[in-house]
């Protein structure tokens, strides 16, 4: 499996076939209360790239296209930066098309972020939170050596849903 799944750091010439694979799985996204709010083209999603990180360079460093086999299948990566309490730390999302789930793949998606993140990034701790009932992903953080930190309601409002109740998930960098 490990062979399979490889990263593709999300460049401005793959925004157009990465909006497409969001078109086509946004009912799935908007099930977990998820999604892309009022995106209606390229040219949105590529402006809220730039709101959520700033400039390309910390795009390519942070936000990856999952592939498997070649074929584009999802997306993974960071977001929601801070430091807190001299630990620099950040959140994982990550998704994979419906057609391409059972078979490992955001499991091994995750276990490169973490890579990536703690050794070209220098993060000191990573942190998933995932809806109570999506046990998929609360599996996903389990398998890659993820913490259970219990349950905590976030504000949504960009979304759908004003508030969900999540599940905490964290890692810390090994010394």
């Amino acid at each position: 499996m490990k062979s399979q799944v490889t990263l593709m750091p999300l460049t401005e010439n793959r925004i157009a076939q990465d909006y497409k694979m969001i078109q086509k799985n946004e009912a799935y996204l908007e099930s977990f209360g998820e999604g892309y709010p009022n995106l209606k083209n390229t040219n949105d999603y590529f402006l809220y790239l730039l709101r959520i990180y700033g400039d390309f360079q910390n795009l390519e460093l942070k936000r990856f296209t999952i592939c498997y086999e070649n074929t584009p299948c999802g997306q993974i990566g960071l977001h929601s930066f801070c430091i807190e309490n001299f630990t620099c730390q950040a959140e994982i999302f990550y998704w994979v098309d419906e057609q391409f789930q059972g078979k490992g793949i955001v499991t091994r998606a995750c276990q490169l972020l973490l890579q990536h993140s703690f050794e070209v990034l220098g993060l000191d701790l990573l942190i998933i939170h995932c809806l109570v009932e999506n046990v998929k992903s609360a599996n996903v953080a389990l398998r890659c050596g993820f913490t259970y930190e219990g349950i905590s309601n976030l504000d949504n409002t960009q979304y759908k849903k004003f508030i969900k109740t999540v599940e905490q998930y964290t890692i810390e960098k090994k010394q």
